[in-house]
């Protein structure tokens, strides 16, 4: 025989039941983002369990997530982007809707669009990755203008930045660094290849001696057991380059987007993809992981996403100038 409770539970579930093919379902969220699968999952299951509401993701290139966006702003598909360096977004942020979250409350200056329209979620710091087999560890190149040396002459590697966001705000770093003659001296020295993935793939196989990546990417040959791999934290600077996220403008799915936004944005959840993917989130309140620095011990050069973004068609003219008359 049912208890009171019991019989009080009973009615609620019946009543559910009665009621349940007029009540109105809960929306999916689409999320478009160029992030890893494995990274996609944990979250988007993350949140599916924690909210009740599900995440359709079409995973693709920022770039080409940006002009999907753009092409769809009359009929939009997509709910929410995430993923992406913020001068991406800062170029496209007319397509975007703006969204005050609760979450981004004392993220850094220079990390929230005054407008509201992105948010930055993490952030990656640009790094030399050398390969200990290679390089012996007296000859290792320190900072940005160790490898501006007419000595690693086509011994460092990276991605080209027109190609990969990252890239760019390697060389838009560089730029704010030491201008167009350090830009020049780097584009002499480099060798570009035709992503990013390339550059810290090759460097730890030891198809190449030094490589100018994401730290995330780098350590994870660490974490996972390599002794061939170093990281060098540039000391005239450390590159950040944060990634942000974004509510597309005339998304189907507003309310739930915003949840997913803040989910995405949370203390739990970058600390849980800090943790297991040593991707550095944009919070400061997140606790360091054995093995990284704290981000408080490093020299930082934030680049501003709206001046990367008025230059990048002239700095990239001019990088693709050097490449082709480098001597």
């Amino acid at each position: 025989m049912l208890s009171r409770k019991g019989l009080a539970a009973a009615a609620t579930a019946a009543m559910l039941s009665f009621f349940g093919a007029v009540l109105p379902a809960v929306a999916d969220v689409v999320l478009y983002s160029s992030n890893q699968p494995e990274l996609l999952d944990m979250v988007c299951k993350g949140f599916e369990e924690t909210s009740g509401i599900k995440v359709t993701t079409v995973r693709l290139g920022t770039g080409e997530a940006m002009k999907r966006i753009a092409a769809e702003k009359n009929n939009p598909l997509a709910d929410i982007f995430w993923s992406g360096d913020i001068s991406v977004l800062e170029a496209a942020k007319e397509n975007f809707a703006p969204y005050d979250s609760p979450e981004a409350q004392g993220l850094p200056a220079g990390y929230v669009d005054p407008d509201k329209r992105w948010t930055a979620g993490n952030t990656h710091l640009m790094i030399l990755m050398v390969n200990t087999k290679l390089v012996d560890e007296k000859e290792m190149p320190r900072s940005w203008t160790d490898i501006l040396d007419p000595k690693w002459k086509d011994k460092v590697v990276m991605a080209d930045p027109a190609k990969s966001g990252s890239a760019y705000s390697q060389i838009y770093g560089v730029y704010n660094l030491y201008g167009l003659d350090g830009l020049t001296k780097l584009a002499n020295n480099v060798r570009t290849l035709d992503s990013s993935s390339l550059v810290y793939k090759g460097t730890a196989e030891g198809e190449f001696p030094v490589g100018i990546t994401m730290e995330y990417a780098a350590y994870r040959y660490i974490a996972g057991g390599s002794d061939a791999v170093k990281m060098v934290y540039p000391s005239d600077g450390t590159i950040s380059a944060p990634e942000g996220v974004a509510l597309v403008a005339g998304g189907a799915h507003p309310k739930e987007a915003r949840a997913f936004f803040d989910y995405l944005l949370s203390r739990e959840t970058v600390s849980e993809i800090f943790r297991r993917f040593y991707r550095r989130p944009a919070r400061t309140d997140v606790d360091d992981i054995q093995g990284l620095p704290s981000i408080k011990t490093l020299k930082l050069i934030e680049n501003n996403p709206a001046e990367a973004n008025r230059v990048q068609k002239e700095l990239l003219g001019r990088w693709r100038a050097m490449v082709l008359n480098k001597q």
